[in-house]
């Protein structure tokens, strides 16, 4: 779901990092890219451990959103993975990930009518990275719930 989602805003965000930060086409999709891969990882990690209502705070957020400690651990994760792996400096690669970043947020965000659970946040996180969370999610649920046998989709 979230591959689903970068994919259609990926027009959006090749045309403001070209436009705003001068980026060519293939500079702007590499960042595009390892921006997903960066957020993926990012999510599946905190989820893995278990930080499940920390991503919900973030993506439930609203205004704010760039004072969550989630959203500024993830900011800083991104801004990592562009100095790596794009070769940018880390005043444009800050720049570029507290552009590209919030957009992708309130994308995810208004995915949902209403307030993301975690029963959504399992599906969405499952579909992009795997098997590992939704039995991490599948075991905490069933603790939270007693022990109820409960069996998520993947």
């Amino acid at each position: 779901m979230i591959s689903s989602l970068l994919e259609n805003l990926s027009p959006e965000l090749i045309s403001g990092l070209t436009q705003k930060f001068g980026l060519d086409q293939s500079k702007a999709s590499e960042v595009v890219s390892t921006t997903k891969n960066s957020l993926i990882e990012s999510l599946t990690k905190e989820a893995t451990g278990g930080n499940f209502d920390g991503i919900l705070g973030m993506l439930n957020q609203g205004s704010g959103l760039i004072q969550n400690p989630m959203f500024k651990s993830i900011l800083g994760n991104l801004t990592g993975s562009y100095a790596s792996k794009l070769g940018l400096s880390p005043e444009m690669a800050l720049s570029i990930a507290s552009f590209v970043l919030p957009k992708i947020i309130s994308a995810i965000s208004s995915s949902k009518s209403g307030d993301i659970d975690k029963t959504y946040l399992v599906k969405m996180l499952g579909q992009s990275s795997g098997k590992a969370i939704a039995d991490k999610a599948s075991d905490l649920l069933k603790g939270g719930l007693g022990g109820s046998n409960i069996t998520l989709i993947h």
